[in-house]
């Protein structure tokens, strides 16, 4: 064992190469005001039973705390006036596509043309079917949990600016169900974020103003510690 600890020294010595990666995850809330407060109404974009093109505009000053990380996945809450659990039953959504990119100021949101909102190529970190377990979106707290994480298939690399996400999804066969969400005139709608919608999975004009739906975002980042340092318990 003595011999194996030298020989793992000596390599790192001589050649400073020697890492050990170590992936952090970590998890906040946007906008960061609502992590522990309650939004100041509900909307069924994100769950909507009908299909939907919804985008979200987020300004950097939101998003500080993911700057040269990888974002991982996002996940959404219920709103305070939530009696139960939801939903009653499992549900599937047949293709729940999220698109990430940078995007426009949230005072600049064009409700004409989706595309407008995006500046830089949009990327697919997920695509296709999405089950919902019954009762996965837990009710009876202020505010509620969130929902277990929609996991990205493939994670964004965010090197800071504004974000877009977007999200176009089939609809569903069941009882849709609002989640927490901010709207104008609340403070920073419109500033600081801001959303559109459209009731169309394939809709790239002529759309709608959205709430802001609270947004659980997870993103990971790597670490690396030096092998020598870790032996030599420094």
């Amino acid at each position: 064992m003595k011999t194996l600890i030298a020989l793992l020294i000596f390599l790192v010595s001589v050649s400073n190469i020697f890492f050990l990666s170590n992936e952090v995850r970590a998890t906040n809330v946007v906008p960061p005001a609502y992590k522990n407060a309650n939004g100041d109404l509900s909307f069924t974009g994100p769950l909507a039973a009908d299909s939907r093109t919804y985008q979200m505009l987020i300004h950097s000053s939101q998003l500080t705390d993911y700057t040269g990380k990888k974002l991982t996945s996002i996940a959404w809450r219920l709103p305070a006036s939530a009696g139960s659990n939801w939903p009653a039953a499992n549900v599937t959504i047949s293709n729940y596509r999220i698109y990430l990119s940078g995007s426009v100021d949230p005072a600049n949101r064009s409700l004409a043309y989706f595309a407008d909102n995006a500046t830089g190529p949009q990327t697919l970190v997920r695509s296709g079917s999405l089950f919902i377990p019954a009762g996965s979106y837990p009710s009876g707290t202020s505010p509620n949990s969130f929902a277990p994480e929609i996991i990205f298939d493939i994670p964004y690399s965010y090197t800071g600016g504004n974000l877009l996400i977007e999200i176009r999804h089939k609809g569903f066969s069941g009882t849709p169900h609002s989640v927490d969400a901010v709207d104008n005139p609340a403070v920073g709608y419109g500033t600081d974020f801001s959303a559109c919608y459209a009731i169309d999975d394939t809709a790239n004009y002529n759309g709608n103003q959205g709430g802001f739906s609270i947004v659980r975002i997870s993103s990971s980042e790597v670490l690396n510690l030096n092998l020598k340092a870790i032996i030599e318990g420094r």
